[in-house]
């Protein structure tokens, strides 16, 4: 394993790992407000970390079987394990939030006076502090290394912290006897995380269905390739990613006239400049095409 490889393996365990003491942390002390108080915006706090939680074992467990190297059963790696650990993350979440919405409904047809606000507001903002913890040091983290598994706990932490800050206002008012904002809140921070989870599945599909890279990193790939001397043209680029690694899969136009050892020199030339634009984490699989025949070089 070299040191580009080490030093991502090291940091993604410790952001999985961070992300599942904070959220059953959180998980606790919110969970201890609710039973004081049974405030809804509290119950949908609570639930969000409880499902955070889930989605945070989930992702620790998928991050380590995402970083295993490729074997002869997985020739490609693990990487998908990433993608398929973000999709389970946004059923846990789409499912959450309807929970969520069925309990505001009940509030609102049932409406509750609430007590103990004190203990409600004491425990979203510890939980604000916890999460803004978790979310600085996820963001350095993914300052380093891609991983979607990483970036949607982010998203759900994100989260949080404007579901956390919506339940200390609804708190706060509903000491003046506005009782109908803590089940606003509750309706809002629900719709937050339902469309929390269809961002992150959206992802995570594009992940599973190998979407091509961005027009902008394709091109600075057919760049590379075509800055090293010898390479007259590239066609037939294909692209995806899993993993946090790049695949990329090119045929290079070169002079027919060379030789094999000449045309294979020239191909790892290729690949190894592709490879640098993403700090090794790629594999690149190159073909070699004479420039003068039009049948290898069709589109």
């Amino acid at each position: 394993m070299n040191t580009t490889s080490a030093k991502r393996e090291l940091l993604l365990k410790r952001a999985t790992t961070a992300s599942v003491c904070t959220a059953l942390f959180l998980v606790i002390i919110k969970a201890a407000a609710w039973i004081a108080d049974g405030s809804v915006s509290v119950l949908a706090s609570m639930v969000d970390s409880l499902t955070d939680s889930a989605a945070s074992i989930i992702n620790l467990i998928a991050v380590r079987f995402s970083l295993k190297p490729a074997d002869e059963d997985h020739q490609f790696g693990h990487g998908k394990a990433e993608g398929l650990s973000a999709m389970v993350q946004a059923a846990f979440i789409g499912g959450s939030s309807v929970f969520l919405i069925l309990n505001a409904i009940d509030r609102m047809v049932t409406p509750q006076p609430l007590e103990h606000t004190g203990w409600g507001i004491a425990v979203m903002v510890v939980s604000i502090i916890c999460t803004l913890a978790l979310v600085n040091f996820q963001k350095k983290v993914l300052q380093q290394v891609q991983s979607g598994a990483v970036e949607a706990d982010h998203l759900h932490y994100v989260t949080d912290l404007l579901t956390n800050g919506a339940a200390i206002l609804a708190l706060i008012l509903a000491t003046f006897g506005w009782l109908w904002v803590d089940v606003a809140v509750g309706l809002i921070i629900a719709a937050w995380v339902m469309k929390s989870a269809w961002s992150i599945a959206a992802d995570a599909f594009n992940v599973l269905m190998d979407k091509a890279l961005s027009a902008e990193i394709v091109e600075q790939i057919r760049a590379a390739a075509l800055s090293v001397e010898g390479v007259e043209g590239v066609h037939d680029l294909r692209t995806r990613e899993a993993g946090g690694r790049k695949f990329v899969d090119m045929h290079l136009d070169l002079d027919g006239n060379i030789t094999l050892k000449e045309a294979h020199d020239i191909g790892l030339r290729a690949a190894d400049k592709v490879k640098a634009l993403f700090d090794g984490a790629a594999d690149v699989i190159v073909h070699h095409d004479p420039a003068d025949d039009e049948e290898c070089i069709k589109p």
